[in-house]
């Protein structure tokens, strides 16, 4: 028979997995159907949550706006991938101790998309099938929602992904710890380069007895941001479109809006979007860098010890935020190219180089 602890033990000695937790499916009652673990697996007595931490190193790339790569394409996607070969693993052995189980996509975000295909018949549910990563985390009693709806680990704060593993296997729930990390600052309101977390207004949620509250999200700026296309914190925007002007915080898309914008539209026009979205296609690529809801936050609760993994003679800037240009730099010809170094314009509006009898530089 499965146990929590026979389930721990064969994680540590045979996974890359940082922490695992247990919830009955009970924990789900009051979920709809479209995000409920019994309309995946009608079957499933016990949802397990595992954590993988991202690697601390990538955010000094973002905190000194040097290095986006090494955060979307490894401590995001790649993360993501391999969260994927890790719940199979989990998976896997559930099945070879005689049980059933499955593993389910690690996205936070899929559930705002919405329902996308036809029911099987009318008393069935959306085809479109998405549980809350985030609130099946604090159900396993793996860590909270901080003030931005983004989930927090006592070792790690918002440095993980997550993945769920569905079994029919009858587990012993962990307990419900809430409250404890998350101390309302707003660093991640502060933070955000998108604006997209609300100032002022609030989502309140009563969870097993525990009064739960974060920032009203506006969804389709935070996508916007998200898939690169704020100009104050994308430079791969800023380098290919520089005369172009899109004021974030006046911008009103939907979830799916902004989404298709950059699937259908600014990814295939942006070398690296287009070579990200080619590698893993279809997905969102963490242009972003959790400038607001992952690393401000990460960076005040390092500050106040509020975490228990971090290095302390390593520390983050103490410095405002950077931010990009939004505004561009026109000269009289409303030049469409140019040197990021000099600010030198090396194009005007006909495509004819403006080189002055010198060769012009070039972006690549």
């Amino acid at each position: 028979m499965l146990d929590a602890q026979t389930i721990r033990d064969y994680v540590k000695e045979n996974l890359n997995i940082d922490k695992v937790g247990f919830a009955s499916v009970d924990r789900f009652e009051k979920a709809p159907k479209f995000m409920h673990p019994l309309t995946v697996m009608p079957n499933a007595k016990t949802v397990i949550v595992f954590l993988k931490r991202i690697l601390r190193g990538p955010y000094h790339g973002i905190d000194e706006g040097t290095n986006y790569l090494s955060y979307n394409a490894y401590s995001y996607l790649g993360l993501n991938t391999a969260i994927q070969a890790e719940g199979y693993k989990l998976a896997n052995y559930i099945e070879k101790s005689g049980y059933e189980a499955m593993h389910l996509p690690s996205s936070a975000t899929l559930p705002e998309k919405g329902p996308r295909g036809p029911k099987a018949s009318p008393d069935k549910p959306p085809r479109e099938i998405s549980i809350s990563v985030r609130i099946a985390a604090m159900a396993a009693g793996l860590g909270e929602l901080g003030y931005s709806k983004v989930f927090l680990s006592p070792e790690f704060g918002p440095r993980q992904r997550i993945g769920i593993v569905l079994t029919d296997a009858e587990i012993e729930s962990d307990p419900i710890s809430v409250g404890k990390i998350c101390d309302k600052c707003k660093s991640c309101v502060r933070g955000c380069p998108a604006d997209a977390l609300s100032k002022d207004e609030k989502v309140e949620m009563e969870f097993f007895g525990n009064n739960l509250e974060w920032a009203k999200l506006i969804l389709g700026r935070c996508k916007m941001c998200h898939n690169g296309l704020n100009k104050k914190s994308s430079p791969f925007l800023q380098k290919q479109f520089p005369g172009l002007y899109i004021p974030i915080d006046e911008q009103e898309p939907s979830w799916v809006e902004a989404l298709e914008l950059g699937l259908n539209g600014f990814f295939k026009a942006v070398p690296i979007f287009n070579a990200m979205n080619g590698h893993y296609p279809n997905t969102v690529i963490a242009q972003c860098g959790g400038r607001g809801c992952v690393f401000e936050c990460l960076k005040h609760l390092e500050k106040r010890g509020r975490i228990k993994e971090f290095v302390k003679d390593s520390p983050f800037s103490s410095d405002k935020p950077w931010r990009l240009n939004e505004r561009p730099a026109h000269d009289e010809n409303n030049g469409l190219v140019y040197d990021a170094e000099k600010e030198v314009y090396l194009r005007d509006r006909n495509g004819a180089e403006k080189t002055d009898g010198k060769e012009a530089p070039r972006w690549y």
